[in-house]
């Protein structure tokens, strides 16, 4: 695409988003370092935020505060982090699915290693019903201002 036609595209996603603020979310995750898991195993997904452009609520899924709600002691968490984790996932799926036609903002989630699919991947593994979230309900922010304002519009990282 020409550099015209990649700001004139992000800006119309721009004005989509501030004239229809109720349908979009933004969205970012934790999860634990990718060098030191010893097993080989994906990373475990450790916290969702989910925050609504509209209202500015923030949705949050994170294995404390399923620990919490499950009435595990603090140290007890380590010892049960996969259960943990995999009521945390079905919260989160459940989320997605009860608002399945808006949009999610995020920052470069575009693959197994970080972002949907790792999500997915980690359901998979732990053996919850996942939700696909369509890739066009997906809004990459990071490659939208990159092709609103140019590729140098900011430094890397």
């Amino acid at each position: 695409m020409s550099r015209y036609r990649d700001h004139k595209d992000a800006c119309q996603v721009f004005e989509k988003i501030e004239n229809n603020p109720e349908k979009y979310f933004l969205i970012h995750y934790s999860c634990e370092s990718f060098r030191n898991i010893p097993d080989g195993r994906t990373p475990r997904i450790t916290s969702i935020a989910i925050k609504s452009i509209a209202t500015g609520q923030v949705e949050s899924f994170s294995l404390h505060k399923t620990a919490e709600q499950k009435g595990i002691p603090f140290h007890e968490i380590a010892g049960k982090y996969d259960e943990i984790e995999k009521d945390m996932l079905r919260e989160y799926f459940s989320f997605l699915k009860e608002n399945k036609n808006m949009f999610y903002l995020h920052i470069n989630m575009r693959d197994i290693n970080y972002g949907f699919k790792a999500i997915e991947h980690r359901g998979k593994v732990l053996k919850v019903t996942i939700y696909v979230l369509p890739d066009s309900q997906k809004i990459d922010l990071a490659d939208l201002l990159k092709r609103r304002f140019g590729d140098n519009y900011t430094g890397h990282p």
